[in-house]
């Protein structure tokens, strides 16, 4: 055997003798697998190569997010990690197991356990997953692995009484306010606006993409594609396909085993009757019993033609699909072919040949023709592809047949439009616009200011500041109400989040400060999401946790707030695991 250190000498002289092979006979798949792969990524220190990434990615979309509409590479790569630690760990995951992941899978896709040999419901999960046995069995262990590195974790957090009182206590801690609403919209007439100043506004925040629930605005433009389709629709090609009656027949006989068994109307009657008995308390001759015992529970199906239509229309859809993908290739094959010809057909004049649908797509909301990647999740849903593959391609450069939803397509960008500021004078108003409340909660700021000292309290009772406030405001009709109790703010798609009624809004800033201030106490807090205010508020009463309500629930709240404590526990380790693993951007 040739060792590894002669081949790392005459690394050069082999690469050349493999070209001259190639040329002479074309490369051979050993041939192939002697050129070293290269990594797109390291997880735990080992390399990853595309291969491994494609064949985990393929298998987990298949078996686990076959309709997810979302791209799931962030999800393989956090699934090679952990299964990549388990295996550094020792975790092992036996036969049985992978059988008892197995019929949890089919217990999903049939809703129950059904009666049929494992090896016709292998074949079934095969081809409803197009995946082979080997790759199912792999696939399944790989989520047992993350399963029990998972439960493993959770298992080493634990509760105290303390800290089960301590946080039942915040949660459950009331306070009632009143309050003097400064919405930054009241003071927007008032501004005074300059183009000096505005064009500082702009240049502040044009580099800054745009949340609308953040509260911080921004003008900086996506990058933008302009494509044109050639679209192979299922439902076109359906109108072009014919289903016979043998193959209707044939799925019937096929799958009725699977599909259309239902229980015996025999048996059914005669369970019934057996029960009416037993509520009637009648006695059961042992002629009868025998009689019972002799009824064969024969299998019975749903008749043909009450499901004719259905199988009619799922053979439809499949050769809709087969007919979709024959034709998409057959365009991609004439676009190939001359590809490097100084005359190339336009994708209206392949769509007119082929019947297929020629576009130009436009934003669902924006309805321009530039799209942004959010266009692209909404014109074709169910594809990572489409949107990796638009933004990665050249002008006029077509792409491969890629399959979404609806059919398959194959797209060409005819213009870009790089990430940039939007043109000032195109945005102006919206500027304006923006600048005016800026300027607005400013003013509502000073103004709360002036009545509250700079510790953030104030002894002044509240309706005196109130009666000031509207003395010096007159013309101005601000919003004065009371709430009911209210809680500590909590944590909602990772934000504070506390919606108060009174105010018909999500204030967590407001909530949060009226918990550091006691009964008669008044201070002011500032919102910048949403609509934009500030707000003077007084605590009326203060409320604490009900001891007595604890006891009762003491079970479940101490379920909940161990779950809650395993989850951060689980959460912050995978953060602290996500140091361990290197993605080269291409491929994140």
């Amino acid at each position: 055997m040739v060792s590894t250190s002669w081949l790392r000498k005459n690394q050069k002289i082999v690469y050349i003798i493999m070209i001259f092979a190639v040329s002479v006979w074309g490369i051979s798949y050993s041939a192939m697998e002697l050129i070293p792969k290269k990594p797109i990524g390291k997880v735990l220190g080992r390399k990853i190569t595309q291969d491994e990434f494609s064949d985990m990615a393929i298998r987990w979309q298949r078996l686990f997010f076959p309709q997810s509409q979302e791209s799931i590479i962030p999800i393989i790569w956090k699934q090679l990690l952990m299964v990549e630690k388990a295996n550094q760990m020792g975790l092992m995951i036996t036969n049985p197991e992978v059988e008892d992941g197995l019929r949890r899978i089919t217990f999903q896709v049939f809703g129950q356990n059904p009666d049929i040999d494992r090896t016709r419901l292998m074949q079934f999960l095969c081809n409803t997953f197009r995946l082979n046995p080997d790759q199912i069995q792999r696939t399944i262990r790989e989520a047992l692995l993350v399963e029990k590195l998972e439960s493993l974790l959770r298992a080493s957090a634990k509760i105290t009484s303390e800290e089960l009182w301590h946080r039942f206590s915040l949660e459950n801690e009331q306070v009632k306010l009143k309050i003097l609403a400064l919405k930054a919209s009241d003071f927007a007439d008032s501004v005074q606006v300059n183009e000096e100043e505005l064009v500082a506004f702009y240049n502040k925040y044009k580099n800054k993409e745009n949340d609308e629930h953040s509260g911080t605005p921004g003008y900086m433009l996506p990058e933008m594609v302009k494509i044109e389709c050639v679209i192979a629709k299922f439902d076109d090609m359906e109108a072009l396909v014919k289903v016979t009656e043998e193959e209707v027949k044939k799925y019937y006989e096929d799958n009725k085993e699977l599909q259309y068994k239902i229980e015996s109307p025999e048996v059914k009657n005669e369970k019934h009757s057996a029960q009416e008995d037993k509520e009637d308390k009648t006695d059961t001759t042992a002629e009868n019993d025998t009689k019972e015992k002799e009824i064969t529970e024969k299998p019975a199906y749903k008749l043909l033609d009450e499901v004719k239509d259905e199988i009619r229309k799922t053979i439809a859809k499949q050769k809709a699909r087969e007919k979709a993908l024959e034709v998409i290739n057959k365009v991609d094959e004439e676009i190939y072919a001359s590809i490097d010809k100084e005359y190339r057909p336009s994708f209206s004049d392949l769509a007119g040949k082929y019947q297929l649908t020629c576009t130009i797509p436009a934003g669902k909301e924006s309805k321009s023709e530039f799209l942004s990647e959010k266009d692209f999740w909404e014109i074709f849903p169910g594809s990572d592809k489409v949107v990796d593959v638009a933004f990665d391609r050249e002008k006029f450069e077509p792409s491969m047949p890629l399959e979404f939803v609806e059919g398959f397509v194959i797209l060409q960008v005819i213009d870009k439009k790089y990430p940039a500021p939007a043109p000032f004078n195109e945005i102006k108003n919206k500027v304006v616009q923006d600048f005016t409340i800026e300027k607005g909660l400013q003013k509502s700021k000073e103004v709360a200011e002036k009545y509250i000292n700079s510790s953030g309290s104030t002894t002044t009772a509240f309706d005196d500041i109130v009666k000031l406030i509207n003395d010096e405001y007159s013309q101005k009709d601000f919003l004065i109400c009371e709430t009911d109790y209210i809680k500590r703010p909590i944590k909602l798609f990772d934000k504070d989040s506390r919606y108060i009624e009174a105010l018909n809004a999500d204030r967590p800033n407001l909530a949060k400060k009226a918990f550091e201030l006691k009964p008669g106490e008044v201070a002011f807090a500032v919102e910048i999401a949403d609509e934009k205010a500030c707000y003077i508020f007084n605590v009326i009463e203060r409320e604490p946790a009900d001891k007595s309500l604890f006891e009762k629930t003491r079970e479940n709240v101490a379920k909940r707030f161990l779950y809650e404590k395993q989850e951060a526990f689980l959460n912050a380790w995978k953060t602290d695991m996500n140091k361990h693993m290197e993605i080269y951007t291409k491929f994140q």
